[in-house]
């Protein structure tokens, strides 16, 4: 029997690749940037998957543009086959490929501590030798424009910088702590804050920073006797009762051995997160920064889904990994762990 139009398989990975940019850039203009092609050249790209599908992906008529019921459905399997089609491609390069003789890698201590050791282990064989420096993004970022390193896994996306590929790995809320004892029901950060001194990220990390950017904004006066560098003693100092604090489900990971002298809550009424990135300089590497962002986020999904999931299930539905399927307790009660899709 002979296809119809619509049933032959007469688009690209490309269209779909581009297809999946607007989609997730929420528009043609970003995606533009993003791609490096002029806005009519992403929408004849989008015009030409519509026809050749025979169905329309976007609504046009809203401001940004949205996707249709068409369009979320092939968004979601898009992104299983322009997956399946990369690692297809590493693959059959794979054998080919010598490994560097040595690959620089930047992390900051949440991610040096929760899944540095994943991300070495699984990758070692891209390189001969690994360096690994542990830092604040501000270093990372300095370190990455200066050739000092090959890749950094950071917070900041460095969006003033061109010639950067850039992957976005995770989106994680931002969580209250307060000491063991305290009601965690807590519904007026306000009220929190004139009652006990915070425990600070200092200004010198990115999160920090943007902590009390939003204290700033919900006009909180946080008072605090002691700031740190590194989420870790921040939880430490928070669970001896020295104060609160604000950070993610990343740093929470980080600092776990504390978990029993801190209970851990929703930000009261108050939607924020925070993204980490894989950035790399634009074709220098190949497919490894694609494959580091992979790792990467199949490696803190498995934390997430082993250890977050079963002691604080609520922080799970804020999460997102993109390309990343994870796995609540009750879907896997004798393994948990995260797939990729």
């Amino acid at each position: 029997m002979e296809r119809g139009r619509h049933d032959s398989l007469e688009i690209n990975l490309r269209s779909l690749d581009i297809f999946v940019l607007v989609a997730e850039c929420g528009g043609i203009s970003q995606a533009a940037r993003r791609a490096q092609l002029t806005q009519s050249a992403v929408s004849q790209i989008v015009a030409n998957l519509e026809q050749s599908i025979g169905v329309q992906l976007f609504d046009r008529q809203v401001r940004p543009i949205a996707l249709t019921p068409s369009g979320a459905v092939l968004l979601d399997k898009a992104r299983g086959v322009l997956l399946a089609a990369r690692e297809a491609i590493q693959a059959a390069r794979a054998p080919a490929m010598a490994a560097l003789p040595k690959l620089n890698i930047g992390l900051v201590d949440t991610l040096a501590g929760t899944i540095g050791l994943d991300l070495v282990s699984s990758l070692r064989g891209i390189a001969a030798l690994w360096s690994v420096q542990i830092g604040l993004h501000s270093q990372h970022r300095r370190a990455l424009l200066a050739r000092e390193v090959d890749i950094i896994i950071s917070p900041d996306p460095l969006e003033d910088q061109p010639n950067l590929e850039r992957y976005r790995i995770l989106r994680e809320p931002l969580v209250l702590a307060v000491p063991r004892g305290v009601d965690p029901d807590i519904a007026d950060l306000g009220a929190l804050a004139r009652e006990r001194d915070i425990v600070r990220l200092s200004s010198r990390t990115m999160l920090g920073r943007e902590v009390d950017r939003l204290l700033r904004r919900l006009r909180i006066e946080a008072t605090g006797r002691a700031e740190f560098d590194d989420s870790e003693t921040v939880l430490a100092m928070v669970a001896s009762g020295l104060g609160w604090t604000i950070l993610t489900p990343l740093c929470m990971l980080r600092g776990q051995a504390f978990w029993q002298g801190v209970t851990f809550a929703p930000m009261p009424g108050i939607i924020a997160s925070r993204e980490i990135h894989v950035l790399a300089r634009e074709r220098e590497l190949g497919d490894i920064p694609r494959q580091v962002a992979h790792t990467a986020k199949a490696a803190i999904g498995r934390r997430m889904s082993e250890e977050i999931a079963p002691n604080y299930p609520w922080i799970m539905d804020a999460l997102t990994l993109p390309g990343i399927s994870l796995v609540q307790p009750e879907d896997a009660p004798e393994r948990r762990r995260a797939s990729a899709n």
